[in-house]
């Protein structure tokens, strides 16, 4: 196949998602000098939420170079794209070690002081340790992003099959690695908001959480950028049905370790574990906790249950978006309750830094699109994916 065209982004695209992205950034830095208790907390949320979908994309790309699937070659660019949303996410993350006081009982010393728990925890939740594990954990995935997108983006120009066995290799050592610093980084980031409770499958459930949001995040943005006529290549039906099988799976698995967790604090009636349940089953809570299991397992699960509804860019679609928006809602239900243990609080404190990083994600991701080739021209496996069963 020969070189292709560039992908253009059409400008009023790129101005929409710029004045969404300057409001809500502006509002954002606002709400940090009129009511820091509330903005410190969903700045907290929503990079969280972009940060699950620039591993996603990455994840999804190294499944797909460890398992030697050719069938996604033909958009692997847009997922690879999907990454360049880490180092963004990586400076909004060290910004919030600003409000680290706000977030992170922890982080004082005259809790910790009175604390015999915290005092036992002090060796791994402290500050210093804190900036450094979450610096290293950015270092660490942009660094495997890099790699894997170079390698890919040079084969255009060399057509060296050797590339493609370098990927396998740098994508196996990825998954090892990120399923490790996933894990931690969970830990360090959302679990220890209330660092008295604690799951040994918490850092499991945020890896089905990046796996969803990954095919969520991908067969949106794929089926948006086929009906816009961005590859220079046919974009199938059988894509965007293998696309809906992974979103199905992934929807399940999530719930499966919700349900696992749920069920064994539940049956084990421990009080320091039932307390962040109970938390978020009264109060105005339980909303957001059936809300939760809604828009990520049970609606997407009725809707892509049969064969021809994956089939169905218009339903993959639609999925999608019901996906990402159950997305925020995890991590708002993860994150908020402790700042806010009356009720739920929804005004334009909560929403402006998710529309700030959300329209930032859209925007990076397409930019990044555009600078490539929309297709992997001289990847060995492309002819396969040009013609997957036809």
């Amino acid at each position: 196949m020969s070189e292709t065209l560039k992908y253009s982004v059409r400008p009023g695209t790129i101005r929409t998602l710029s004045i969404l992205c300057a409001i809500g950034g502006g509002l954002t830095i606002l709400g940090l000098f009129l009511a820091p208790s509330s903005v410190w907390p969903n700045i907290l949320i929503a990079a969280q939420l972009v940060i699950e979908l620039g591993l996603g994309g990455i994840v999804f790309v190294a499944i797909m170079y460890v398992s030697n699937a050719g069938w996604s070659v033909v958009f692997r660019r847009v997922p690879e794209s999907m990454s360049s949303i880490l180092p963004i996410a990586g400076i909004v993350m060290v910004l919030m070690v600003f409000g680290i006081h706000t977030l992170y009982e922890w982080s004082h010393a005259s809790a910790v002081a009175k604390d015999a728990l915290l005092q036992l925890k002090s060796s791994y939740l402290n500050v210093p340790f804190f900036i450094a594990r979450l610096v290293a954990y950015f270092i660490i995935w942009i660094a495997f992003a890099r790699i894997i997108r170079r390698n890919s983006e040079r084969q255009d120009e060399h057509n060296s099959i050797a590339l493609t066995a370098k990927n396998v290799r740098w994508s196996a050592a990825f998954l090892v690695i990120a399923a490790i610093t996933i894990w931690l980084a969970s830990t360090d980031w959302v679990m220890s908001l209330e660092p008295h409770w604690f799951s040994t499958i918490f850092g499991m459930y945020h890896m089905a959480g990046v796996l969803l949001s990954g095919v969520a995040g991908v067969s949106l943005l794929t089926i948006v950028l086929h009906r816009r006529n961005a590859f220079d290549a046919p974009v199938r039906e059988e894509h965007f049905h293998d696309l809906g099988k992974l979103l199905f799976a992934f929807s399940v698995f999530w719930m499966y370790i919700w349900f696992s967790q749920y069920l064994l604090i539940w049956y084990a009636n421990i009080p320091e574990e039932t307390g962040y349940f109970i938390r978020r089953e009264n109060s105005g809570w339980l909303t957001f906790t059936v809300l939760n299991v809604l828009f990520n397992w049970l609606l997407p699960f009725i809707a892509l249950l049969s064969a021809a509804a994956k089939r169905r860019e218009g339903m993959l679609l639609k999925v999608s978006i019901i996906v990402l928006i159950g997305r925020w809602i995890d991590y708002y239900w993860m994150i908020a309750p402790p700042f806010n243990p009356d009720a739920p609080a929804l005004g334009i404190w909560e929403l402006a830094p998710v529309l700030a990083l959300v329209a930032a994600f859209f925007l990076v991701t397409l930019k990044s699109f555009s600078k490539r080739n929309p297709v992997p021209i001289n990847d060995p496996y492309l002819v396969e994916s040009l013609n997957y069963h036809t």
